[in-house]
């Protein structure tokens, strides 16, 4: 039987690193359009304990909130628009498909295949409203 050099060995015993790189950071606000636009427009919210809200920048509240959860190839939310009559019913999990992602941009696809797209804004983005102090 033959037998291995210690660094074959050594070397087969290193974790096996992912081929795909680690999905974009999405908390934060993200434009929707085909261009970004973080002064003014539609917007999503993405907050880091799975909750989003639907926006228009640079300072109109939410018309639409849900859940959601970044699974890599996808991003699976639920959806309600103000002022949400179906409160107290259960969601149906929708998915956008990921197409392209960098991180400030998203490409995706929802589940009627109609194109999706996201741009990461910078902090400060959306504003308290008018006569508001803060969020």
């Amino acid at each position: 039987m033959r037998k291995l050099p210690i660094v074959v060995l050594a070397a087969l015993a290193l974790p096996v690193q992912a081929a795909t790189p680690e999905p974009a950071y999405m908390p934060g606000v993200w434009s929707l359009g085909d261009t970004k636009n973080c002064e003014a427009g539609p917007a999503g919210v993405f907050l880091a304990d799975g909750y989003y809200a639907e926006v228009t920048l640079p300072d109109k509240g939410p018309s639409a909130t849900g859940l959601w959860k970044d699974e890599g190839i996808a991003i699976a939310y639920t959806h309600s628009h103000m002022p949400f009559p179906d409160m107290m019913a259960a969601n149906e999990m929708k998915r956008l498909t990921v197409e392209e992602r960098t991180p400030d941009k998203l490409v995706t696809k929802n589940y009627r295949g109609v194109a999706r797209v996201f741009h990461r804004c910078p902090a400060g983005s959306l504003k308290a409203p008018a006569g508001q102090v803060a969020h």
